[in-house]
Parts: C-alpha cells; sequence; structure tokens
C-alpha cells in the first residue's frame, strides 16, 4: 500500500492518479478523515498513559484514597480509548488498500487496455501462401493439443499438450529459465499454494475478493498461486537485505492457476486464456530508488525482447495505461507476439515496476544511511505456454507442418513437427 505520509503530505498528487486510474479521489479524503480521528485519538491515549506513567513515579508505599481514585479512571479512560483506535486503525487499512500505487508520469493516460500505447514493432510477420491457421486447429491436425479430451476431464479452458508439443513446451520453458541463470540470476521452483495472508499482502486483492479471483482451499488457508510472483516476493517477507545484496534476481519455474472470474466468452477457443499454465517469471528486490528500479524494469524487458527474438517471433512493446495498470504498479510493459491464425497481436508477457508497493506489506526492508527503507519490487514474465502457441502459429508450412526454432532444436531432439501419414 501506498506510505500515508503522501496523502497527508501531497494529497492532491494521489487524487490526480486515483482520477487517472479509474478510482475515486474523494478516497483520499475519506483516509485523511479517518486519519485525523484516529491521531486525535491516538493523543489523548498517549497523554492518559503518560499520566499513568507520572502517577506511578509519584506514589511511594501506600497508595492514598486520591491516587487510587485517579488511578483507577485512568486505567478505565484507557481501557475505553482501546477499542476506537483499534477500529479506526482497521477502518483507515482498509480505505488505504483500496488505493493503487501512484503511476509513472510517463504512463499514458487512459480509460483501459483499448488506450495502451504501442512502443515499437519489432520482427516481420511471417507472409504465407496459404489460409494459415490458428494453434487448435493445427494442434488438433497433427495430434499435438487435445482441447475436447480436457473438456470431458477437467471442464472447459484446459487444454493437453501432447507428443512433440510436449517435448516443445518443456525445451521453452528451460531455454528460457537457463538463459537467465546463464546471466547469474538465481533459479528458483517455488511452492503451488500460498497463505490467504501471503497472498493479500501482494496487493492484488483484499481479502474479500479472493476466492473470486483465485483456486483455494480454504479449510487449509490455502491459495493456488496465479504467478510465481505470489509465492516469491514474500520470500523476503519480514527481512531487512543487507544493501550489498540488492539486487537480487530471481528467474523461477511455475504452474499457475487463474479462475478467469468475468472472462466467460472472452478467448474461449483454444488455450489462449486458460485455468492452468506454465510460467518463467523474473522478481526482483532493488534498491528504494526510481531510477535504479526503473532501469531493472528495462533490463527485464529486454529480457524478454531477446527470447522473442531469438524463437523468431514479431512483436510488439506495449505501454500501460493508467486505467490498465495493476493495483500495485508504477509502470508496465506489455509485449504482444504476433498471431496469424487470429491475424493480430496478443500479449504474451508483461514487465512492472511496483516499487515499495508491496514491500510495505510484506515488511521488506534494506538499510540505507542507518535507516531502515522498503525496498522496491518488480516483476516480469519470461515466457508462458502463449509463446508455444505463437510459434505454432509462427512457423506453420503450407503442408500442414511446424517449423521449430533453431535455438530450440537441441532441446526437442527435431526440427519439424510433421503430419502423421
Amino acid at each position: 500500500m501506498l506510505d500515508i505520509n503522501l496523502l497527508r503530505n501531497q494529497p492532491e498528487l494521489v487524487k490526480t492518479a486515483l482520477k487517472n486510474r479509474q478510482k475515486e479521489p474523494k478516497l483520499v479524503d475519506q483516509v485523511l478523515d479517518i486519519d485525523g480521528q484516529y491521531r486525535l485519538i491516538l493523543a489523548k491515549a498517549e497523554d492518559l498513559k503518560a499520566q499513568q506513567n507520572s502517577l506511578s513515579r509519584q506514589i511511594k508505599g501506600k497508595p492514598g484514597p486520591a491516587q487510587i481514585k485517579l488511578g483507577t479512571a485512568l486505567k478505565n479512560q484507557i481501557k475505553d480509548v482501546r477499542p476506537q483506535l483499534d477500529q479506526l486503525k482497521q477502518n483507515l487499512t482498509d480505505l488505504l488498500e483500496q488505493i493503487p500505487n501512484l503511476p509513472s508520469d510517463d504512463t499514458p493516460v487512459g480509460q483501459d487496455d483499448k488506450n495502451n500505447q504501442v512502443i515499437k514493432t519489432v520482427g516481420k510477420i511471417p507472409q504465407f501462401d496459404f489460409q494459415p491457421l490458428d494453434h487448435l486447429a493445427l494442434g488438433e491436425k497433427l495430434d499435438i493439443l487435445d482441447v475436447q479430451k480436457a473438456a470431458q476431464i477437467s471442464g472447459s479452458r484446459f487444454g493437453y499438450f501432447k507428443n512433440q508439443a510436449a517435448v516443445l513446451e518443456m525445451a521453452v520453458m528451460f531455454y528460457a529459465l537457463s538463459k537467465l541463470v546463464k546471466k547469474g540470476w538465481t533459479a528458483m521452483i517455488p511452492p503451488a499454494m500460498i497463505k490467504k495472508n501471503s497472498e493479500w499482502k501482494l496487493g492484488y486483492n483484499s481479502n474479500k475478493n479472493l476466492d473470486n479471483a483465485y483456486y483455494s482451499i480454504p479449510e487449509d488457508d490455502l491459495i493456488f498461486i496465479s504467478s510465481s510472483e505470489h509465492s516469491v516476493v514474500p520470500y523476503h517477507m519480514d527481512e531487512i537485505i543487507d544493501p550489498s545484496r540488492l539486487p537480487l534476481k530471481y528467474v523461477n519455474f511455475s504452474p499457475c492457476f487463474r479462475r478467469e472470474s468475468g472472462t466467460y466468452g472472452k478467448d474461449t477457443r483454444g488455450l489462449f486464456r486458460v485455468h492452468f499454465f506454465n510460467k518463467v517469471e523474473m522478481n526482483v528486490f532493488a534498491l528504494p530508488d526510481l531510477k535504479v528500479s526503473d532501469a531493472l524494469c528495462q533490463e527485464m524487458l529486454q529480457n524478454e525482447e531477446e527470447l522473442m527474438q531469438e524463437f523468431g517471433l514479431p512483436y510488439q512493446v506495449v505501454a500501460a495505461c493508467t486505467g490498465d495498470l495493476p493495483q500495485p504498479n508504477r509502470r508496465m510493459f506489455d509485449i504482444n507476439s504476433w498471431f496469424p491464425g487470429q491475424n493480430t497481436y496478443r500479449e504474451t508477457q508483461s514487465c512492472s515496476n511496483c516499487t515499495d508497493y508491496q514491500a510495505r506489506r510484506l515488511n521488506t526492508k534494506t538499510k540505507i544511511d542507518g535507516q531502515n527503507q522498503f525496498v522496491h519490487i518488480l516483476n516480469a514474465t519470461l515466457v508462458t505456454d502463449r509463446a508455444v502457441l505463437a510459434i505454432i502459429e509462427n512457423f506453420q508450412q503450407k503442408d500442414g507442418s511446424i517449423k521449430i526454432p533453431q535455438v530450440l532444436q537441441t532441446l526437442t531432439g527435431f526440427d519439424i513437427i510433421r503430419p502423421s501419414k
């Protein structure tokens, strides 16, 4: 969440940010109203406690009737004030968690993803002398994808990667992971489930809404992660990280689970929007300096671009507008890869700087000039199953076969997926 001092000292700045992010600016006034009440009663409680301590120091031996009466009165007043403080603090927290991170100055102002801005376009769109198919049609013809059996067994928004597609999937994931390990990143395979409180501290949803967004096991207080960020970012919860160790760079492989609540009827064909997928993700803990963390955000974006170029996939880099930013994000870039079977660019990766928004709830700090400060936290998708789908569509041939990008051929053991005779 945001530092409340930012709302106290620059309320108009936060109101403008809320308006640009399609949020209600009056949240700032509500926070400041509750904050004022809280600080007033807190001062009263501290004054009563000071009087109580002063009285204790004055008493020598057995207290007199007047001292007993005053002591009892002070004790009762402190007892009465405590529930008020607790309630106001809870009200303050409930309001603060509704306020998203402030967007960067260069984040485009817009209502939703339709207002995102294309920064650059890389690679040539493949030209076919035949009508290209989408990944599902190709996958069914080649017997490498199966959505129908998955629907019978698991329901909608699931699929099987079979035969060469299963091998290609593993090759893509391992290639991406090992690429960053060679650059010095720390590899991680994190837990696929976390406690509800750990999820809350990431700042994407309040506890009230978690079960509508994620799969969970309430009786065990566990939530299935929607990306490795959700179990890797809390890895340093309640720690003070030595600044000499920063930045800490993790590259993680994990299965991901999403209910996709509210998206029914959208992207229903194929395996583009599913309840389960694999992902390699980058997570970084950085010094609390915008120049430092924004530079690391660019480094992560460069890693994503390098991967797309090595796979030979055409793509666009897109700056997400204020209305499309997730709640913890200061800025976000998307990479949209070309899908010829759909004749459009579709999102395959994202890259975000969340500054200290998540670190504040997670209590992850570092020490700068003798003072504890919250670190900056960043996350980025290196690759998901969608890259496999993009490879299938972009490298299809007239005879129905699919060529494999050269960089993956050593890992797959084949250079082409051919139709069975």
